[in-house]
């Protein structure tokens, strides 16, 4: 088995771990509000990962080199992380996932208006596959656009601006650094948002499947404190699995692999809930992740031309 072929397996058992994971989302958001689900996530996965890092005498990597740059990159993380879990209930996981791996093709677009990359016919051709995909799957024409389902779509840029300042301001930095640093900005931001609760409840009133997002402090059970943490624990697994995958590969080949959770996301909510997936849903999905490898594909070509 070549090392191409290992990684894409790592790769495609971590989107899976997440896929499966994140449909249980949905089964305990009548529990659970967004900000208390993070808070309480991120309260428990810490304690493990920097126990994991010093155990494994990676303790002296969870300072970072540059502060304000992993602040900032955790910023970006965690505002498309809020995003994604917020449209989660309301929209269900494949829209979901359809809005938010609209990344890539981000990343491409913000690349080349900020900071200077090239912009090819391969860049343009998968901007406008994806914008084509995400009209297909939020039924543009078709039915009135769920406001939760742009969202996602938010949340992707905002999660295409994590992807951009790791690869430019935070190469030096350790992946567990980054995973830590990422989980105790989504706490700070699960505390906050818990105080703002009652204030974004009143704002975001009448907007169809904001509940989750507007939900303050709850008493929950046992049973939803132990999915939050098998959440959480299922998160920490499957990148330290995709991180794995990343490193025995081109960046433009594994990227590719990532889309695999468009895969494994409908097919565990079918599993798990019984929802099946509808032609236009599933036909959008496809050209998001077509612009997505066109954008990963030019992307790999830049960089190349410039070394």
């Amino acid at each position: 088995m070549t090392p191409t072929t290992k990684g894409a397996l790592w790769i495609v058992g971590g989107t899976s771990l997440i896929a499966l994971s994140d449909n249980f989302v949905t089964g305990i958001a009548r529990d659970i509000g967004l900000w208390q689900f993070h808070a309480t996530r991120s309260a428990m996965v810490v304690p493990v990962a920097v126990a994991f890092a010093i155990l494994t005498g990676q303790g002296r990597s969870l300072r970072p080199a540059s502060v304000p740059h992993v602040l900032l990159r955790s910023l970006f993380g965690t505002l498309g992380l809020m995003m994604y879990f917020a449209a989660l209930p309301a929209v269900g996981i494949a829209q979901t996932a359809a809005g938010f791996f609209t990344a890539p093709v981000w990343v491409a677009l913000i690349s080349a208006a900020f900071f200077g990359e090239r912009v090819g016919p391969r860049r343009i051709a998968g901007s406008l596959v994806g914008f084509a995909g995400v009209c297909l799957v939020l039924g543009v024409g078709a039915q009135p656009v769920q406001p939760m389902a742009l969202v996602a779509v938010a949340g992707a840029i905002f999660w295409a601006l994590n992807v951009i300042w790791v690869r430019r301001f935070c190469d030096a930095e350790s992946a567990v650094c980054l995973a830590v640093w990422q989980f105790m900005v989504l706490l700070t931001a699960g505390l906050v948002g818990l105080g703002l609760a009652p204030w974004l409840a009143a704002a975001f009133a009448g907007v169809p499947g904001a509940e989750f997002a507007t939900t303050g402090w709850r008493s929950v059970g046992l049973a939803t404190i132990g999915a939050v943490f098998l959440i959480g624990l299922a998160g920490i697994s499957a990148t330290g699995c995709m991180a794995q995958g990343y490193k025995m590969g081109p960046a433009s080949v594994m990227g590719l692999f990532d889309f695999s959770f468009l895969v494994w996301a409908p097919f565990f909510a079918w599993l798990v809930w019984g929802q099946v997936l509808d032609l236009r849903t599933a036909a959008g999905m496809t050209l998001i992740a077509l612009a997505g490898a066109l954008a990963l594909w030019s992307g790999a070509r830049t960089e190349v031309s410039t070394r």
